[in-house]
């Protein structure tokens, strides 16, 4: 076989049962491959487009997302989505083509340093210049998506070395096997944390997505929950960690967060962060995180992560599901409701007045805000365990706050990089990793248009995708700083010359409904709901709503803003 024969053997052999990609001139002997082993490959519209459905393929199943594409231009586009997959921790193996090794440095047409370029947004990325290095690095890169804490891998190969014939022999590769240091053993320091845990009297368990990606982790936190009665707090990427319905849930945490989970990061006096970067977005400044009256546990899988931005008095090393399992093997009597009974208190009467004032926001009032749009959506798709899909933006923090998930792995958006346009290609590549689930995308009518070209693919696949369009003709986010923070002086954030969504929809052949009138919204809903298939919804927002909460920049977590709320 050749290069890009292996290529394709490769693939199959780890069961990939769906890659994305876009096609060009170094790769065609790749894409003939493709061709004559008939191999499932999702041809989006643009590279970009790719990245981002490979990404919400693997955010949705935990499998590696697979993601092509040609040299230059074309591994050039997949930049941002690589990124984006490195901030949040998703394992997306890319393959790039590369121009020839006897042309490489000369500034070949369509020649690009892709490997320089991803060298700080992969784990590792690969330029093969031998061809016998070709299946023992994809054995290698593949392994490393997986390993430890997730994340990009990127496999440059130049096209000659696709064309070339490659020696059986080297079809039998060995297992991979990468040198990890010696871990921090939580079974030694076991003890200390519950000793910290007993001696506290202001609490809280804090989980992110190193819960969410950690096989089974889930299941054992409620049971870790239900003997210690901590109350618990999730980031952005770890919604559907923790059951949001369940007594002790607080919700999410960080600059949009709920009022009684941002009271609880500032206040505790001992904070057990699982899965959790401790971004700026979540603590705001870490020097004043940093304190002696608070004690700080920290779980993580990435050394790396333990020590960056807050200074931990226990760290540990463990994956997420193994600490929790230890905890819960070895857990003391737990009686502390005497003891965090007054932090209870204060932590259940600030939750009370913000779900009092989140049911005055779900009342038709006659207006279409995005809270009153979320919530009815979210309404209509009750215990039916959909997944939820966001751009980026006010969309994304009100789905957040007005969307509760059902399971883990059932919200899928852009954390670390904030990327506009993620969420039309994220919601194709999670709809068709899971067919039979309902999958809904929040996007504002900004990041719509940033891929808004993967309509085509969208009624390509006839994916079971409802795609909800929050238009409020401008850039939202980016405004309500500007009115907060930068006296008024609104700077290129109106659009208020946004095209016909609906006859753009038509144009692709996709089924679409405009709706500005509240009074219509529900009956809309249901019927976009009552049949498989895409469906997007233009809804035309009125005013200029804010995301509330909102902590300051450079303030602590419970130093929010929010208007009513005291």
């Amino acid at each position: 076989m050749n290069g890009a024969q292996a290529i394709i053997a490769f693939l199959e052999s780890k069961n990939v049962t769906e890659a994305f990609g876009y096609p060009g001139g170094p790769v065609l002997v790749l894409y003939e491959a493709i061709y004559g082993a008939k191999f499932p490959h999702i041809l989006t519209r643009h590279e970009q487009g790719a990245a981002h459905a490979a990404e919400g393929y693997a955010k949705a199943t935990g499998k590696v997302g697979v993601m092509i594409a040609t040299s230059g231009p074309g591994s050039t586009n997949l930049v941002t989505g690589i990124a984006d997959a490195y901030l949040d921790s998703v394992p997306v193996l890319a393959i790039t083509g590369a121009v020839a090794r006897a042309s490489i440095g000369s500034d070949a047409f369509q020649e690009a340093d892709i490997n320089g370029i991803t060298q700080a947004i992969t784990k590792y990325n690969y330029l093969v210049m031998k061809t016998e290095e070709l299946l023992p690095i994809l054995e290698e890169a593949w392994n490393l998506t997986t390993e430890g804490r997730p994340g990009p891998v990127l496999v440059n190969v130049p096209k000659d070395i696709l064309s070339a014939q490659i020696d059986p022999v080297f079809a039998k590769v060995t297992s991979y096997r990468r040198h990890r240091p010696e871990k921090i053993h939580t079974e030694s320091l076991r003890t200390d944390v519950y000793d910290a845990l007993l001696k506290a009297s202001r609490p809280l368990l804090l989980v992110g997505g190193g819960v969410v990606l950690s096989l089974g982790a889930t299941d054992i936190l409620k049971e870790f929950v239900e003997k210690t009665q901590i109350p618990v707090a999730h980031t952005l990427m770890g919604k559907g960690a923790f059951p949001e319905d369940n007594i002790k849930s607080l919700g999410m945490v960080g600059m949009h967060g709920s009022p009684q989970a941002n009271i609880a990061l500032g206040k505790c006096d001992l904070i057990l962060a699982v899965g959790v970067r401790f971004s700026d977005r979540v603590i705001g400044d870490p020097t004043k995180y940093n304190s002696k009256q608070r004690t700080i546990i920290h779980v993580d899988i990435d050394p790396a992560e333990i020590g960056k931005l807050v200074f931990p008095t226990i760290a540990i090393e463990d994956d997420a599901a193994a600490f929790f399992n230890n905890m819960v093997a070895n857990m003391p009597e737990f009686d502390v409701k005497e003891k965090w009974g007054e932090w209870f208190a204060e932590l259940d009467q600030k939750q009370i007045k913000y779900n009092s004032m989140k049911e005055e926001m779900y009342k038709d009032k006659g207006l279409m805000i995005p809270q009153f749009v979320v919530k009815t959506v979210a309404n209509q798709c009750k215990g039916k365990n959909p997944i939820l899909v966001t751009d980026v933006g006010q969309n994304q923090m009100f789905a957040a706050q007005h969307f509760p998930v059902e399971s883990p792995r059932a919200f899928i958006t852009s954390g670390g990089l904030g990327t506009m346009g993620f969420g039309l290609p994220a919601a194709i590549g999670a709809a068709v990793a899971c067919p039979d689930r309902d999958v809904v995308l929040f996007a504002g009518d900004g990041g719509f248009q940033m891929t808004i070209q993967e309509l085509g693919l969208m009624q390509k696949l006839n994916v079971n995708l409802k795609v909800f369009i929050m238009d409020n003709a401008c850039l939202g986010m980016v405004r309500q700083w500007q009115e907060l923070f930068f006296d008024k002086h609104y700077c290129e954030t109106t659009m208020d010359n946004n095209p016909d969504f609906v006859k753009i929809c038509e144009a692709y052949g996709v089924e679409s409904v405009r709706v500005s009138k509240s009074s219509e919204l529900a009956s809309e809903v249901e019927k976009a709901f009552s049949k498989k298939g895409p469906f997007v919804m233009h809804c035309m927002l009125e005013g200029n709503e804010n995301v509330y909460p909102i902590i300051p920049p450079g303030k602590q977590p419970h130093e929010m803003m929010f208007p009513g709320m005291d």
